[in-house]
């Protein structure tokens, strides 16, 4: 299958993820019961298989690598965003957290690109933070009241959360620096 090909079941999965997040802002701001909880397990699941179904099925394309991780910071964004209207500083500290480590990652990206080294793909502790972002964003959305009556609560999840994004980029930049030191 040519790596240029747009119409394969990843992708789609993709696209569906991205028509997703206004319907996730609106739900959520509507204060739609459910619907919310709904439509991020939704994007998380799809998530989870888009690149499955393309690595196993000969479906990897250029536009799935680009689409793939620009649904999950669009879907990451829009429910931190979300979750700031009820839960104001610790969410808003986890989004200047997550927008920090975005900004970097891309800054490292185009580097790369610039320099004409491979941008290395998702790596296990990338997908663990990832992971754990939409468990934890799940627990805000399904026990909101609880949450708010137990602010320790919030903060050991939001530490967490916060932990593992800068984790994570940290071993990026260790993966960065050693494709740069390469000739």
């Amino acid at each position: 299958m040519s790596r240029y090909k747009i119409l394969t079941v990843p992708n789609l999965m993709s696209f569906f993820r991205i028509l997703l997040v206004p319907v996730f802002a609106v739900t959520f701001l509507e204060k739609v019961p459910l619907w919310p909880v709904v439509i991020l397990l939704l994007s998380g699941v799809t998530d989870l298989f888009d690149g499955m179904i393309a690595r196993k099925f000969n479906q990897v394309s250029d536009l799935g690598k680009m689409l793939d991780p620009a649904a999950d910071k669009l879907t990451q964004i829009a429910v931190v965003s979300c979750l700031t209207t009820v839960y104001f500083q610790p969410m808003l500290v986890l989004l200047v957290v997550y927008i920090v480590k975005e900004l970097t990652m891309l800054a490292g990206g185009l580097v790369m690109l610039r320099r004409k080294k491979i941008v290395p793909a998702a790596r296990w502790f990338g997908k663990i933070a990832t992971f754990e972002f939409y468990f934890a964003m799940a627990l805000f959305l399904v026990f909101p009241r609880f949450l708010l009556a137990h602010p320790g609560y919030i903060a050991v999840i939001i530490a967490i959360t916060i932990g593992l994004i800068v984790f994570s980029l940290l071993m990026y930049a260790v993966q960065f620096f050693k494709i740069s030191e390469k000739a």
